[in-house]
C-alpha cells in the first residue's frame, strides 16, 4: 500500500500576506513524518502540495484548525474512505472530522500500524509512543526558524524528548492533545534522533517538548542534546518550573536560550509568577530569554489597545528578552477559552487562526493592531537597552525577517512618532 502523509495547512503556507514573498517562514519537520508504516509492503511519501495523487492508496492527514477548510476540500476530492485524520482539530472536533475521514485519531498517535489494520472506521484514541521521524521524505534544507543567531545558511531541525504539560492554561490545546501527565521518551530513541539530525548536518535544533522545563529526566535530556555539538540549541521553558540548578545544567550544556510565554500581559498565569526572577537567572547564566506574547483584541477600544502595547513595552524593558514574538488571540476549539466562545467563533473564522490576524478588532482598529504588533517588537530591538544584550543587526534570520516587516508596514524610515507615543508609557 502506498500511503501519503499530509499536513493541513500545507507546510509551505506562509501564514500572512506580509510573508508571501519571504523565504523566512517558520517551518519545522511535521510530526506526521513519524507515522511511516512499518508493515511489510507499505511505502510512504510526503505530499507537500496537498494535492490528490493517482498512485496513492491512503492518506494520513494531520489537521490544524487553520487548515480545516483546506482539508475538507481535499477530502471531498479523494473520498472519506481513503482518509485517516488526526492532529489538533480532529482531536477537538472528532465527530465533525468523521464526516470526511473513515478513521479519526484523537490525541497523540504512535500506533499507526494497529490503526491501519483495523477494518472498522470511527473515532480511535491514539497511543503516545515515541517514533522517529523519516526526514528523508522532505527537503530538510527547507526547514527554517526566525530566531536569534540562526543564520540563513544554517540547517534547522527539531526533536521531541517528552510529551505532556502539568499546567492547564485556558488558551492552550496541549492538555487535550498530550495530557497533563508528563511522559519521557527513552534515552536510546533520543540518541537515535540526535544521530539522524547530525546525518543532515543540522546546526540548529529546537527541542519542541511542550513543557521541557518539567521533563521527568531534565538533566539527562539536556546533556544528551548539549553534548551533540549543535550551534544553536533551544527549547520551551516554564518560569514556574525553572530554578538555579536547572539553569546551571543548561549553561553547562551549550543551551542557547529558553522560549517562555509572556502570554497576555494583562492576565496573571500560575506558570508565570516567577517570570521576572527567571529572566534574571537567564542573564546570570548566559541563557537567552525569548518571549512569545498574546494580544487579546476582543472588545478593545483604542485606549485599551494603547495601554496593552505600553504594558508590553514595559515588560520587555523589565525582562530583557533577546527575542519577542507577537501572536493574536485565537480561541482554539477544545481549549477552555475556545469552548467558552464557541457561539462567537464560526468555522469560517478558523482560516484566520494564523496568530497574525486580529480576529475581533473593528475594521478601524484591525490594521492598527497589526502595525503596533510589529512596531512594539522593532521598538525594543532598536533601543539602546537591547544593544546591551546583543547586536540586533547581525544578519541572522530574526534581523532579516524584521527588516522585511519594516518594509511591509512602512517602517523602513523608522517608526512614526505617533506610534512611538502609543508604545512608550
Amino acid at each position: 500500500m502506498k500511503i501519503g502523509l499530509l499536513v493541513f495547512p500545507t507546510l509551505y503556507n506562509t501564514h500572512s500576506k506580509e510573508s508571501a514573498g519571504s523565504d523566512l517562514g517558520q517551518r519545522l519537520e511535521p510530526s506526521v513524518l513519524s507515522l511511516v508504516s512499518k508493515r511489510p509492503g507499505d511505502t510512504s511519501v510526503f505530499v507537500a502540495d496537498n494535492q490528490p495523487k493517482e498512485d496513492i492508496d491512503l492518506y494520513l492527514c494531520s489537521v490544524y484548525t487553520r487548515g480545516w477548510e483546506e482539508f475538507v476540500h481535499f477530502a471531498k476530492q479523494v473520498g472519506r474512505d481513503k482518509i485517516i485524520a488526526g492532529g489538533y482539530h480532529p482531536t477537538a472536533r472528532p465527530l465533525d472530522t468523521l464526516i470526511y475521514a473513515k478513521k479519526v485519531v484523537t490525541g497523540l498517535c504512535g500506533n499507526i500500524e494497529e490503526i491501519l489494520d483495523m477494518s472498522n472506521g470511527g473515532v480511535i484514541q491514539g497511543k503516545a509512543v515515541h517514533r522517529l521521524m523519516d526526514r528523508s521524505l522532505l527537503k530538510m534544507q527547507d526547514m527554517q526558524q526566525v530566531y536569534p543567531d540562526v543564520m540563513p545558511h544554517m540547517n534547522v531541525g527539531s526533536s521531541v524528548s517528552s510529551v505532556g504539560c502539568p499546567y492547564d492554561c485556558d488558551f492552550c490545546a496541549t492538555p487535550q492533545m498530550s495530557g497533563r501527565k508528563m511522559t519521557a521518551y527513552s534515552t536510546d530513541l533520543i540518541e537515535a534522533d540526535i544521530a539522524d539530525l547530525k546525518k543532515y548536518d543540522t546546526n540548529v535544533v529546537f527541542i519542541r517538548d511542550e513543557s521541557f522545563a518539567t521533563h521527568p529526566n531534565f538533566e539527562e535530556a539536556v546533556k544528551l542534546y548539549g553534548n551533540a555539538g549543535f550551534d544553536v540549541l533551544y527549547s520551551f521553558g516554564t518560569a514556574a518550573a525553572m530554578n538555579e540548578k536547572k539553569f546551571k545544567i543548561l549553561a553547562d550544556n551549550n543551551w542557547h536560550s529558553l522560549c517562555l510565554g509572556l502570554e497576555d500581559v494583562n492576565t496573571s498565569y500560575r506558570k508565570n509568577k516567577s517570570l521576572f526572577a527567571v529572566s534574571e537567572l537567564c542573564r546570570q547564566y548566559g541563557v537567552g530569554l525569548t518571549l512569545s506574547f498574546i494580544v487579546n483584541d476582543e472588545g478593545k477600544t483604542l485606549e485599551d489597545v494603547i495601554k496593552n502595547y505600553q504594558a508590553l513595552t514595559q515588560a520587555f524593558f523589565e525582562l530583557k528578552p533577546i527575542m519577542v514574538c507577537a501572536n493574536f488571540f485565537m480561541p482554539l476549539p477544545g481549549t477552555k477559552l475556545g469552548d467558552s466562545m464557541r457561539d462567537r467563533v464560526s468555522p469560517a473564522m478558523w482560516s484566520k487562526f494564523d496568530s497574525k490576524t486580529p480576529l475581533f478588532s473593528t475594521p478601524e482598529l484591525e490594521y492598527l493592531q497589526r502595525q503596533l504588533a510589529v512596531a512594539v517588537q522593532l521598538n525594543w530591538y532598536r533601543y539602546k537597552e537591547y544593544a546591551k544584550l546583543r547586536n540586533f543587526e547581525c544578519g541572522d534570520t530574526l534581523h532579516l525577517r524584521m527588516v522585511e516587516l519594516e518594509k511591509a508596514f512602512g517602517f523602513e524610515n523608522g517608526i512614526p512618532q505617533e506610534y512611538l507615543n502609543y508604545l512608550n508609557p
